[in-house]
């Protein structure tokens, strides 16, 4: 096999073979998308790889650390030096799908809406194609297939279990396909690139009554819209306009029937910033907030705040070095350095506070958002991400 780590043409050669395990690449690709699981559950995900991960040459397979779904590849253990970590998410999101693909979700309420089933292909694609060039490897590559990224912390469970020591992890790269970025342009930055994200239940007790007489009880469907009412006002009128936040209640749940007043009422919500001084300003005064608006209506409210995801940073050095080789991969035309992090939350992130990191973006050319029942991502466009990783592998 020619040496292919130094040849002006690396890109081309790894996109000619990635397009040639195309049909490959979009079979794995519809098998997770049909059998999407939940965080901590993806137990036919994970077996599927494990499957997939085996017929490779030279790739050691390590089964659940950390959790019992996650999977870690393991291409060119004897190589010195520390390795180079490709990690992607696996989990899907409880969200009815309708799209009417052949290849839907088989189970209800459950659906790949975040393109984790296409980040997953992606990787295998580029763990066989670094079986391939094995031996032009500089230091090992680990393909972490990780469980639980949806609000459920599967980063922390891993480096908890000393997944970064146990595999000599010596830098980590992560990718996002991403909806509403033109096709195949790639987006990163230097430092901060996305917000912390915490998340928020509020549990609201009224007291029942009948809908012909309110007068009688206490309506916590009131009580629950003044408080999204005053928490918003802690944006608009107490943090500082030159801060960013945003608070936003995605869930409410409240009575059985239409014409009783209920006796209690929940709302959960997420929190995202980009500084701790300014979550820390909002968590307490909603904490002192929300119980005095609900005393104000002869209810009782309370706030269970949780701390969830940090900041994602990456590493200067390292992204100017993928800034560096994306151009040389996708074109110059091709690679953004963002003016400006993201708002959305990322459990990969806990990696980044540990070791240098690297997270990117891939743009799909789609308008429909992430967690969208219609969602999607360019089965064309997942060969060529597996061959960007592939790409990292070789070249960093």
């Amino acid at each position: 096999m020619a040496d292919v780590s130094n040849i002006p043409n690396l890109a081309e050669v790894l996109l000619s073979q990635s397009e040639e395990l195309v049909d490959e690449i979009v079979s794995w690709r519809r098998e997770f998308h049909q059998f999407p699981e939940l965080g901590f559950e993806e137990n036919i995900t994970s077996s599927k790889i494990v499957s997939a991960l085996e017929s490779m040459d030279s790739i050691e397979v390590v089964k659940g650390l950390g959790a019992p779904t996650s999977v870690i590849g393991v291409l060119g253990k004897g190589l010195h030096g520390p390795s180079i970590a490709l990690r992607v998410n696996m989990d899907a999101v409880p969200i009815q799908e309708k799209t009417g693909f052949t290849f839907s979700s088989c189970f209800p309420g459950m659906m790949h809406a975040c393109g984790h089933d296409s980040h997953m292909a992606a990787l295998l694609g580029a763990a066989k194609l670094l079986s391939l060039h094995r031996d032009k490897l500089k230091r090992p590559v680990v393909f972490l297939f990780q469980p639980a990224e949806e609000g459920k912390g599967g980063a922390k469970k891993l480096i908890e279990e000393g997944f970064l020591d146990k595999f000599r992890v010596g830098e980590m790269f992560g990718f996002h396909f991403w909806p509403k970025i033109p096709y195949g342009e790639i987006h990163t930055k230097k430092g901060l690139f996305t917000a912390l994200s915490d998340r928020i239940h509020i549990a609201i007790r009224g007291t029942a009554t009948h809908a012909s007489s309110p007068h009688l009880g206490v309506d916590p469907l009131i009580v629950a819209a003044n408080i999204m009412l005053a928490v918003q006002g802690i944006i608009t009128r107490e943090l500082d306009p030159l801060e960013t936040a945003v608070i936003t209640f995605g869930q409410m749940e409240a009575g059985e029937i239409y014409n009783i007043v209920p006796e209690s009422a929940h709302l959960w919500g997420t929190l995202r910033a980009f500084s701790e001084k300014v979550r820390d300003f909002i968590k307490e005064r909603m904490e002192n907030m929300v119980p005095l608006v609900a005393q104000a209506h002869r209810a009782i409210a309370n706030v269970e705040y949780i701390k969830n995801y940090p900041s994602l940073i990456n590493d200067p050095l390292l992204t100017e070095k993928v800034i560096s080789l994306a151009k040389s991969f996708f074109g110059e035309s091709q690679v953004f350095n963002m003016a400006s992090p993201i708002l959305n939350g990322e459990d990969f992130s806990f990696y980044s506070l540990k070791v240098p990191c690297n997270f990117m973006l891939l743009g799909t050319g789609l308008d429909v958002g992430l967690h969208s029942a219609a969602y999607d991502v360019p089965e064309d466009l997942i060969p060529i991400g597996a061959a960007w990783l592939a790409y990292l592998g070789l070249k960093v």
